[in-house]
């Protein structure tokens, strides 16, 4: 059974796409086959991903042209186990009219309906908001992770994403919402913020947290200058592991296997 998993976060910086890119790519290391949406018109994958070229079909035809069979939108690359559907979301007009569909809050949950039979997981990486593809990307998920950088602005945009969260349940009565998890990104046990942020969100949320912490780590930061995963770049890195832990605890804790 495909299992989507989405990252979402009103506030960006928080390391959501660097999170999609490698936990996609753990899959996939791990076996698994995977895909990876990007929803943010920024179009953060494809250059994260090392890929220059613009995506002649993606997340635009995805929205506004449903005729379009999902398999097409998928683009080829070298990644074993691992296919990308990038944004081309390149204009305000393309824009506005993703976000008109995306009022249809089931929308994108009907349109990867067909892709469900090919993937074991479908990641998907939203835009740093809670506007409709945000909302979209929610709804269709199976289970919604959210990143937490450790600074101290960190638990005012908590508190402000559960509260949207919690609205958007009210809203969405069809829909069952689950929130995976808060994952706790970029930590530096040498900060005293960071462990005082750290034991602050554990303290609270507890069970809501992940145990698996990602670092602020040299190998990630380099892996995404290069246009690569750090799995695929630097395996032996403490930024590899942590996604690879990651990825073993979302498995073993939602029974995924």
């Amino acid at each position: 059974m495909t299992a989507i998993i989405s990252f979402v976060s009103q506030k960006g910086g928080v390391g959501k796409t660097t999170s999609a890119i490698n936990l996609a790519t753990a899959f996939a290391f791990g076996g698994y086959s995977s895909l990876l949406v990007d929803l943010d018109p920024q179009s953060s994958i494809r250059f994260s991903m090392g890929v220059n070229n613009k995506a002649p079909v993606g997340t635009r035809e995805l929205f506004l042209d449903p005729s379009v069979p999902i398999k097409e939108l998928v683009q080829d690359t070298d990644h074993e186990n691992m296919d990308f559907i990038f944004s081309n979301i390149e204009t305000i007009s393309h824009e506005r009219s993703v976000f008109d569909i995306g009022n249809d809050s089931g929308f994108l949950q009907q349109r990867l309906e067909n892709a469900k039979d090919d993937y074991d997981f479908i990641i998907i990486d939203s835009p740093a908001s809670t506007n409709n593809m945000a909302v979209n990307a929610i709804y269709c998920s199976d289970l919604i992770i959210l990143p937490l950088q450790c600074e101290s602005l960190a638990i005012k945009s908590l508190k402000r994403f559960l509260v949207a969260f919690n609205e958007l349940q009210r809203q969405l009565t069809s829909k069952n919402l689950r929130l995976a998890g808060i994952l706790l990104t970029m930590y530096d046990r040498k900060f005293e913020v960071h462990r005082r942020v750290s034991q602050q969100i554990y303290k609270v949320l507890s069970d809501s947290v992940f145990e698996t912490i990602i670092p602020r780590n040299e190998a990630i930061i380099e892996a995404s200058a290069l246009g690569k995963s750090v799995i695929t770049y630097k395996l032996n890195s403490i930024g590899a592991t942590a996604y690879i832990k990651l990825m073993n605890e979302l498995v073993d804790k939602f029974s995924l296997r």
